[in-house]
């Protein structure tokens, strides 16, 4: 028999416009959902620190296309507050829908809440003492005799009220398992207080002496 591809056109493309139709029916469907977001603030005032106590996450309302909404991950939306007319203190900042960051396609609803409590404190610079970090022990009949850490001291930063108690600033572990001589080794330092953070220098030199150890003063010659 014959092909002949023009045989029922009219049915053809009815059918091909009805397919159509279809897909863009299915495609473009459009469906709303909850998502609980990050909040990060940007353009703090110099001078000024966050003291830790700022809303971390919100609820946000969002609408688009099925495949999109429902395809959302981690890190998809996000809240940026900026916080360039903040001042010294507690502070209620308004979210914005158009403060949101969001995929095309994706239209932000509603925030919930509608607005953000951030508390911003003076900033301020101590000095500290750096504390090693020592892990293991010496091969059998040698001793850690000394640490010398160059510098001694680095400059921490944070919220005014955050530097007025203890502070501990500390390096990496350092091994000195199986050691039987002096070695020297550069180090990173931190601090364990997540609202301060190391200025400067953000890396040390550690020497640690070993030694072997000394006879015990009962013994005899």
């Amino acid at each position: 028999m014959a092909w002949k591809p023009l045989r029922n056109t009219g049915l053809k493309l009815a059918s091909l416009g009805l397919g159509t139709l279809l897909w863009l029916t299915v495609s473009g469907h459009e469906i709303e959902r909850r998502v609980y977001v990050p909040v990060s603030y940007s353009n703090v005032p110099e001078q000024l620190e966050l003291t830790g106590d700022q809303m971390d996450s919100v609820s946000v309302h969002v609408r688009g296309g099925e495949n999109l909404v429902s395809s959302l991950r981690d890190g998809d939306i996000r809240v940026v507050v900026s916080l360039n007319s903040a001042h010294a203190g507690p502070n209620m900042i308004p979210l914005r829908v158009e403060e949101v960051v969001a995929p095309l396609g994706v239209q932000v609803m509603q925030i919930d809440p509608g607005t953000a409590s951030v508390t911003l404190e003076k900033s301020a610079r101590i000095t500290v003492p750096v504390r090693p970090t020592l892990v293991g022990q010496p091969t059998s009949g040698y001793t850690v005799s000394g640490i010398t850490v160059q510098p001694m001291n680095v400059t921490i930063a944070g919220p005014e009220s955050r530097l007025s108690g203890p502070i501990s600033v500390v390096t990496e572990r350092i091994g000195v398992d199986g050691r039987s001589v002096t070695f020297t080794q550069e180090v990173s330092v931190g601090v364990a207080d997540a609202q301060l953070r190391v200025v400067e220098p953000r890396t040390v030199r550690v020497t640690v002496r070993i030694e072997p150890v000394p006879p015990s003063a009962s013994e005899g010659p």
